[in-house]
């Protein structure tokens, strides 16, 4: 299977906004509610921020079963080693656990309002 270049789904090398992270999801939910196996390819992506992951990483697995992304959607150029595995692997959490996103939302409110 050929991978996709994340930079051609969201028509840039850097990834860095909710919404450029909703084009990706948009990609990807297409495939996983289609139950098609998909590698998206991380290799030449210059930035990647968490709200980019999380509106599409975490969506993805907020609204889909987790166990159908993950064995669905693979990830390749990146190693566990950097730091944008971390960011990746934070956002599939607060995809899948609730009280992550509650505790993330209202740290968030709380820098907001302070």
């Amino acid at each position: 299977m050929e991978p996709v270049k994340l930079i051609d789904i969201i028509g840039s090398k850097t990834a860095v906004s909710p919404r450029a992270g909703l084009k990706a999801y948009d990609y990807a939910a297409d495939r996983v509610s289609k139950g098609q196996a998909f590698i998206i390819s991380f290799d030449n992506v210059e930035d990647l921020t968490s709200a980019f992951c999380n509106s599409f990483i975490g969506k993805l697995y907020m609204n889909f079963e987790p166990q159908a992304v993950a064995s669905l959607m693979q990830i390749s150029g990146l190693d566990e080693a950097h730091v944008w595995y971390k960011k990746i692997k934070n956002a599939i959490l607060l995809g899948t656990n609730e009280n992550a996103r509650t505790l993330h939302k209202t740290n968030l409110e709380d820098i907001i309002l302070s």
